[in-house]
């Protein structure tokens, strides 16, 4: 068992720091921070100490007991908080509460932790009241009882600890409240225990032990309920001073010391329970300092606590009524208390413990409310309350020639500061019934000329200027009667031109100019509509650029700029939907920076850049920067430029700096040192010097940029948490100490938490993560701090986190923890390869099946090869009977059994089909169709002869008619009977003409004819013949469908065997396609069409035989037709 030095020491009564991230650093960190302090506040006059804002860590953030007896730092950088109720560990964010669970392993062993101490090898020491000591191991977790070598106690199980040290050897020195002081050696882990002895005045002074500090030459002091010890370990001889303090005191008897420290000088400074003692190192006189009620500067209480020297050298007492700082030089105390009515005052006045960690913040733990923070770093922007006690309110600045620095505050007046000191010169007061006081403590606006002139701007009260020698106040008011008085009672800003001249913005009177010979004001008031002038009687903010021209900012009316020499006013405005106009309409400041740029602050509508030339004011733009763009606030109440060009802006959220070149913003809060996050309008200055001052309500800070402090140590990254399922993970090690993550199959849900473990403003750390094998790049976080991710794939990652600190400083070395995940036992390798040897035992089974079936497959082919052969001889045969069978039966479907000639379904089917085609040729060609002329043939007496001579008659006699349409008709026309004694021709590529012909022929030859009926018998017979042409009218082809045309030729028909041995044809004109309802008009009314020339008829001639016989081009039988017909 071994032990190495402390990372930091501190208990309840011996408060001490933590070992800083590099010593060297932090040492220069807080010489400058010393230096700083001075040169930002001034040197501290002896009215006020410089401020301190603390942030508390109590009830509020979830401390369950507010007494913190104990505080430390371990070596991962976690802080420990020893409590009444338990141990706490904080990481910035969360308070992990842990206490005592009877009958648990691993548990406290108490929840009264009374001290702790943190070694170099992780491990966290636990010094309890009534539980004796342990130890927390930094792997597990689990708190170990100290279990000393075999046949030694350190300490009882039930002994009351008030103290642990790790000395330079790594020894733990335990201070027990009745058992002397307990040392366990590090190496052999033998223990010694130092208790009083009355018959040895070499022993210690008591055996309640409260305090134990460590002297830069090896020695001890133990602090005891008599008074301080100074013990040799090497020898265990002790010198006894108590008695010397107490006569130092001036105590009866015996004090009890509570605190005991040896600073970096060698003194021994002793805190108990009647004041605070010094021993010096050289002449070893003994120094102490007592609570003298009324007087300032002097100890708060005399009953301390906790004693802290930190990095800086500073002395830090906690009493029973504050914190006192020690001044050195001065030899006097600075006292903070807790103040009701200020959340960052501290949080109790009753202080038992003290730390500094290695950041160098210092922690305060109090009796009732919990531990409250501060950072050091925090002095650098030089916070001061103000000049005047009475009010802190600061709303103005100036500055003369004699190292005066002039405060306007709202309520109090006017202070003139001492720059050297730092102390309040002078106080200026408005007095009622004096006229030459201050006329208004409310002071708006303050501004010394070149004269040396200091003049005051006032809410109610007009302008007031200071007679230096007679320290009184000439008041210029509003006069109606004066046209050269001011125009108004409210002066909001002042500004002195580059030719000397003094102008004053006015609430409700606008702008004016101070003429020095008249002692009387120019006005610039608001202008009437479509005249030249300002355009709002409120202005708020001035500033010349370096053409000459003013730019005068205004609430509610824009931004006006002023030429002067002329009076011309060019009004800027804002405009909803232009975003390159002016961003708000109220503006609280402008700002010339050294480059000549315009900088316009607004309220609402944050900073905007002027671009372009206020010489060519209808080419200027303004580009704006807003929260979106990292501002602190969109409300900007002032703008100043350090030495390096950058720009600060006070904001009702903070202070922000903004590079004008990069755009990059900064920004700072109350945690930073400010004196508060929202400050003042026109409450911004710059000094000759280069310093800023910005002043809020609670006083000012004025700094200079570049000396400004900042937290350059990158912070430690840990894990806090591994969650699977929103569950705390079951682990060996802690979160912390976790080396590797595995997961397996079934961790769809994993959650990882990380901090970075500074404590300056954790929420202004942050963060970014990056899981390498699944996200892409960094994942920037900002300020959360936890990830999860679902369902990753079987494989390997790392999980890496990088972290910034409030201060920017990012450790890119970070977190890095390797993460595997299992796959599932059926993706496993050797699942693979069981998978694979399956698959191919598989392959090979299927393979060799299919070989066998192909084998008899191809057997099975042959034979059936054969038997298809005899089959095919077979089906082709009977293929050829079907096909003839098959022919045989369209044709007989189309064909009229008694005359071979087509059927009515025959003639309907090719009609139909020459209509189709004829349509499709004239749609894709635009060809006119072809024309066709419809024949209807009626025999005349076939009735008489059937009754005469039988119906076998009438047959033979249909069978010669079909035989003279065979002659007569040409081999492309279509011949067909229609049904009875009809007969139907469609006569293609024919007009009336060509029709008239056939049709006369085929009447002749029927009337010639003679029919032999058999048996010896003949007859002669007529028929009658009716025509019509398709297209009906060849001008409108679909006028008339075929059926309508073969309907119309019927209705020839229908006339012509009027006559009988006859024949009638017709065909419509272009006319008839006027004709409404056609197709009855000709069948009712014939003769008014034919005589209006709306239809062309053929009636019979009788033409001489060679007209007929050169017509003749044979008949066909069916079967001679085309295919398809």
């Amino acid at each position: 068992m071994s032990w190495e030095r402390a990372a930091g020491r501190c208990h309840a009564i011996q408060p001490c720091r933590g070992e800083p991230r590099t010593r060297a650093a932090r040492r220069a960190a807080s010489v400058a921070i010393a230096i700083v302090a001075a040169g930002f506040g001034f040197t501290r006059g002896v009215e006020a100490a410089q401020p301190m804002h603390f942030t508390h860590l109590g009830a509020d953030a979830g401390l369950a007991q507010g007494g913190v007896m104990a505080i430390v730092e371990d070596s991962q950088g976690f802080l420990w908080l020893g409590t009444e109720d338990g141990l706490v560990r904080y990481d910035g964010y969360a308070l992990r509460h842990l206490i005592r669970q009877r009958g648990v392993p691993g548990s406290l062993p108490n929840n009264w932790i009374a001290a702790l101490a943190s070694g170099s090898d992780g491990r966290l020491w636990i010094g309890t009241d009534g539980g004796g000591v342990a130890w927390r191991d930094p792997m597990t977790g689990r708190f170990v009882p100290l279990r000393p070598a075999a046949g030694q106690a350190a300490v009882s199980p039930e002994e009351k600890v008030r103290a642990l040290h790790l000395d330079h050897a790594g020894h733990l020195w335990i201070a027990t409240r009745t058992a002397g002081l307990v040392e366990v050696d590090a190496v052999t882990a033998q223990v010694r225990r130092f208790q009083h002895d009355e018959a040895d005045g070499a022993t210690l002074s008591d055996d309640g032990v409260l305090a134990v500090a460590e002297g830069h030459g090896g020695a001890l002091w133990v602090a005891t309920h008599l008074g301080v010890d100074r013990l040799d370990p090497a020898s265990g001889r002790a010198e006894r001073l108590g008695l010397r303090i107490a006569a130092a005191l001036g105590a009866s008897g015996p004090v009890q010391a509570n605190a005991v420290l040896e600073d970096q000088h060698g003194d021994l400074w002793v805190g108990t329970d009647a004041g605070l003692a010094k021993i010096e190192a050289a002449g070893e006189r003994v120094r102490v300092y007592r609570s003298q009620r009324d007087v300032p500067g002097t100890l708060p209480s005399d009953h301390v606590q906790a004693l802290l020297e930190d990095d800086s050298g500073r002395l830090w007492v906690g009493t029973g009524a504050g914190l006192a700082l020690f001044d050195r030089r001065a030899e006097r105390f600075d006292t903070y208390r807790h103040e009701a009515a200020d959340p960052a005052s501290l949080p109790d006045d009753y202080v038992i413990s003290l730390y500094e960690d290695r950041a160098g913040l210092m922690w305060i733990g109090t009796k009732t409310k919990g531990v409250a923070k501060w950072n050091p770093r925090s002095w650098s922007f030089g916070h001061q309350l103000g000049g005047d006690p009475a009010g802190t309110a600061v709303t103005a600045f100036a500055e003369d020639g004699k190292e005066t620095l002039w405060l306007g505050t709202f309520g109090a007046g006017l202070s003139a500061i001492d720059r050297r000191t730092g102390a309040a010169r002078s106080h200026y007061r408005h007095r009622p019934n004096d006229p030459r006081s201050l006329p208004d403590d409310r002071v708006m606006a303050a501004l010394v000329d070149h004269h040396g002139t200091l003049w005051v701007g006032t809410m109610t009260a007009g302008l007031a200027r200071l007679d230096a020698g007679s320290h009184a106040f000439h008041t210029y008011r509003p006069d109606a009667a004066v046209a050269q008085s001011l125009p108004a009672s409210g002066v909001m800003c002042l500004l002195e031109d580059t030719r000397g001249n003094l102008w004053a913005g006015t609430y409700g009177g606008g702008l004016a100019r101070f003429d020095r010979a008249s002692d009387g004001f120019r006005r610039y008031a608001l202008a009437d509509a479509g005249e030249e002038g300002l355009r709002s009687e409120r202005a708020t903010a001035l500033a010349e650029d370096p053409s000459g021209l003013l730019w005068v900012g205004t609430d509610g009316g824009g931004l006006d700029l002023l030429d002067p020499d002329t009076g011309k006013v060019v009004r800027f405005v804002h405009q909803r939907d232009d975003t390159s106009t002016l961003s708000a309409n109220t503006v609280y400041a402008v700002h010339v920076d050294p480059r000549g740029g315009v900088w316009v602050g607004t309220r609402g509508g944050g900073l905007d850049h002027i671009i372009g030339s206020a010489r060519r004011p209808d080419d200027i733009r303004f580009r704006n920067y807003s929260e979106t763009d990292g501002l602190a606030n969109d409300t900007v109440y002032g703008i100043e430029s350090d030495s390096a060009g950058r720009l600060w802006l006070s904001t009702i959220g903070g202070l922000s700096r903004f590079e004008p070149d990069s755009g990059a913003i900064r920004n700072f809060r109350q945690s930073h040192g400010l004196q508060g996050d929202e400050f003042n309008f026109g409450a911004h200055f710059r000094s000759v010097t280069g310093q800023l001052f910005f002043g809020g309500p609670n006083g000012y800070n004025g700094f200079f940029p570049e000396r400004l402090l900042y937290d350059e140590i990158p912070p430690p990254v840990v894990l806090t948490a591994f969650l699977k399922f929103n569950q705390p993970a079951q682990a060996t090690l802690v979160p912390e100490q976790l080396k590797s993550i595995s997961l397996g199959y079934k961790d769809a849900v994993v959650t990882l938490e990380f901090a970075a473990l500074d404590f300056a403003a954790p929420a202004a750390n942050r963060y970014r993560y990056m899981l390498q094998g699944f996200d892409s790049g960094w994942v920037e976080a900002g300020a959360k701090r936890s990830v999860t991710y679902t369902n990753l794939a079987a494989g390997n990652y790392i999980f890496r986190v990088r972290a910034a600190n409030s201060d920017g400083v990012w450790n890119e070395g970070g977190l890095s923890l390797p993460v595997t995940v299992a796959p599932a036992p059926w993706a496993t390798w050797w699942a693979r390869v069981a998978y694979a040897l399956l698959a191919a035992l598989i392959i090979y089974w299927l393979w060799s099946t299919q070989q066998r079936k192909l084998q008899r497959e191809a057997e099975y082919a042959r034979r059936l090869q054969v038997e298809v052969r005899d089959r095919t001889v077979e089906l082709a045969e009977r293929n050829r009977e079907l096909e003839h069978l098959n022919h045989q039966l369209k044709e007989a479907s189309l064909t009229d059994p008694l005359t071979g000639l087509g059927n009515r379904r025959y003639l309907q089917q090719m009609l139909t089909q020459f209509a189709s085609a004829e349509e499709l040729r004239e749609a894709q060609h635009g060809a006119p169709p072809l024309s066709m002329v419809l024949m209807v043939i009626d025999l005349d007496y076939l009735k008489p002869i059937n009754d005469m001579h039988g119906h076998q008659a009438g047959d033979r006699i249909l069978t010669q008619v079909a035989d003279i349409l065979r002659d007569c008709c040409r081999a492309g026309d279509y011949a067909a009977r229609w049904g009875g004694d009809e007969f139907v021709v469609a006569y293609l590529g024919a007009d009336l003409s060509n029709a008239e012909v056939l049709a006369e022929r085929v009447r002749s030859r029927v009337a010639k004819q003679i029919f032999r009926l058999g048996d010896g018998r003949v007859v002669r017979t007529s028929c009658s013949i009716g025509f019509a042409r398709y297209p009906f009218v060849l001008e409108a082809p679909a006028l008339l469908s075929w059926e309508q045309c073969l309907s119309l030729a019927d209705a020839a028909l229908f006339h012509a065997k009027k006559q009988r041995n006859a024949w009638l044809g017709w065909a419509g004109t272009a006319a008839a396609a006027a004709v409404e309802g056609l197709l009855q008009a000709v069948e009712t009314d014939l003769e008014r069409l034919e005589r209006e020339g709306r239809l062309e008829v053929r009636r019979t001639q009788f033409q001489p035989e060679d007209t007929v016989d050169k017509l003749r081009v044979g008949a066909r039988r069916r079967s001679d037709w085309p295919t398809g017909v």
